[in-house]
């Protein structure tokens, strides 16, 4: 019994070296190439550190957003003030018209909210506007939301802004007002606060 015992643990104890042999070489192998991944990685990282982008490539770019795509003009038919008194706050309504594409002329209507930041120069505004094909047949709603400056001159109180719309669909499938649905444009516009009246021009962004 005993020497089968010592041949069981000899057999037992060569099986575990030859184990440690062979295992050894790959470890050392997979060591390798981890450190070697890990270096590599690591000089690709310094490839892309802030002191090797070119940053004055981008600023040597001009962009023209080209013709506006959308004119429309606005007039102002209520105000409603809220928050504080001091503020320059208030609920818009509006109704106006405007053609797209030179071609394609609508009448709108519009709610939103008007907001002055307590250095009575900076104003954000949000809302909705509908636009209607003059033949009724078509129409669509977006959102519109901008961030804008007053100037303010001896005889005039205008406000400057820019801002993005989101079309939704248009209520007619494949009507006129449909290439919008769910387009995205950009905008500007000019608001003269003493006449209530608004001028917008807004480019589709592609």
């Amino acid at each position: 019994m005993k020497s089968e015992d010592s041949k069981h643990y000899k057999l037992a104890g060569f099986g575990i070296s030859i184990i440690l042999v062979i295992s050894a070489p790959a470890l050392v192998a997979n060591l390798e190439n981890s450190l070697g991944q890990g270096q590599e990685e690591g000089e690709e990282e310094q490839k892309t550190t802030i002191t090797d982008v070119k940053f004055t490539s981008p600023q040597n770019n001009t962009f023209s957003l080209g013709r506006p795509f959308l004119v429309q003009y606005d007039n102002t038919t209520g105000v409603k003030p809220f928050g504080n008194a001091t503020l320059d706050n208030f609920e818009v309504t509006f109704t106006g018209h405007g053609i797209i594409n030179g071609i394609i002329k609508y009448i709108d209507n519009g709610t939103g909210i008007f907001l002055t930041n307590p250095d009575d120069l900076t104003v954000y505004q949000k809302g909705v506007i509908e636009l209607r094909t003059e033949n009724g047949n078509d129409s669509i709603k977006t959102t519109y939301e901008s961030l804008g400056s007053a100037i303010h001159t001896s005889d005039r109180h205008l406000l400057l802004d820019n801002g993005v719309m989101f079309f939704n669909e248009s209520s007619t499938k494949g009507g006129e007002l449909s290439f919008l649905n769910n387009k995205v444009g950009i905008y500007k516009d000019t608001l003269d606060r003493d006449r209530l009246n608004l001028t917008t021009i807004a480019w589709e962004w592609n």
